[in-house]
């Protein structure tokens, strides 16, 4: 029996990369003739960016022992899933549970390397107990898991994500975007997105850029995402003297319009899956310094497909930084490149054919 009905769980309150996969994958497995339901603790974050039709369900999914709506969660599986995606970790409990209650398959989703404590009761039950199988998104995460002794190689499932790859824009947008934002024709503008969080190691851009300007190369920076670090990166933007060439510009929709217009997009990541950004940076033909996080070695290349550091490595990063900023040409064919990769293995009907795949399977029982 093929599955029919779809929900997909995200109680987040800040659009990154886990809720555009979410809403992506949502929309891919309705056009696909699936029943697709989503539900969001912020349905206004998602149904500002759909382009399709989802259903949406609001549960607060407030904490752990949220207990209101772990009862709104069981009530919508029995009527709404033949299976379910929780995609955060508050998900993979209340939606875990709710799903044991209802005897609804569970396909928990995790989209970064998560070494689990062995002998921990609450990872057991979330990662080992509740899901009847988990998909990641690199080998990397999948390896990492098999380090857990009660984690079942057969459990684990790798599927790449998806994403668009329209290709750059046209030179008319980028030039009208960046004069809007203030971007000096001579100016290289650098642009990073994503959760402003300690472990996306923005400061490493902002010092990069702050080198490049005592250097005498006209930088600007343009940092997209909200977190917990927002004050402490400020902080550093300020000490660094760097308050006319850094932005923090907080969420935006027009984060992907943004990459069309910059000469290069960095992620300085300590840990990945595979990068949203960095495949939607590339599907636009702009090339990339990211550090050697997660699965991005699975697909890409150094100095061929983009530029890769070392996760421990400030001075790399900040040295391919400076060479991308310098080098026109090889920004040309970096992007060229790379953009040629994520169109041949990371579109999103590739993706949705094989998450189909693996919920027939996840329904059906088998592990």
């Amino acid at each position: 029996m093929s599955v029919k009905k779809v929900t997909l769980i995200c109680s987040s309150t800040k659009w990154a990369g886990t809720e555009n996969w979410t809403l992506r994958a949502a929309e891919g497995l309705q056009q696909a003739g699936l029943k697709v339901s989503l539900v969001l603790r912020n349905p206004e974050l998602f149904q500002e960016r759909m382009r399709v039709e989802v259903p949406v369900t609001r549960i607060r999914m407030r904490n752990d022992g949220d207990l209101a709506s772990l009862t709104r969660l069981a009530l919508h599986f029995r009527r709404h899933a033949d299976v379910i995606i929780p995609t955060r970790v508050r998900d993979y409990w209340l939606a875990g549970l709710a799903a044991r209650l209802t005897h609804t398959p569970n396909l928990l989703r995790l989209g970064v390397v998560r070494s689990l404590r062995d002998r921990h009761p609450m990872d057991l039950f979330r990662y080992g107990l509740l899901p009847k199988a988990i998909l990641v998104n690199a080998q990397a995460i999948r390896d990492t898991l098999m380090q857990t002794s009660w984690i079942e190689p057969s459990e684990v499932h790798v599927i790449y994500n998806g994403v668009d790859t329209p290709g750059p824009g046209s030179k008319a947008e980028r030039n009208g975007l960046r004069e809007t934002g203030n971007v000096a024709p001579g100016d290289t503008l650098i642009v990073g997105a994503g959760r402003l969080a300690v472990e996306k190691r923005w400061d490493w851009l902002i010092r990069a850029a702050a080198q490049l300007s005592e250097e005498g190369h006209p930088v600007k920076v343009k940092l997209f995402g909200e977190g917990n670090e927002r004050w402490n990166l400020e902080g550093l933007v300020r000490k660094l003297g760097q308050e006319n060439n850094i932005e923090l510009p907080g969420l935006s929709k027009e984060v992907t319009r943004w990459f069309d217009a910059a000469d290069l997009v960095t992620l300085p990541s300590s840990n990945e899956g595979i990068s949203n950004t960095m495949l939607e940076a590339m599907g636009r033909g702009t090339p990339v310094v990211a550090t050697r996080s997660g699965g991005v070695e699975e697909h890409f290349e150094d100095e061929h497909h983009l530029l890769l550091a070392d996760t421990a490595d400030y001075e790399g990063f900040l040295q391919r930084v400076r060479r991308l900023a310098a080098n026109p040409s090889f920004r040309r064919t970096i992007g060229d490149v790379g953009l040629e990769r994520v169109r041949e293995r990371f579109a999103w009907d590739r993706m949705t054919a094989h998450l189909i795949g693996l919920l027939n399977l996840v329904q059906e029982g088998r592990r």
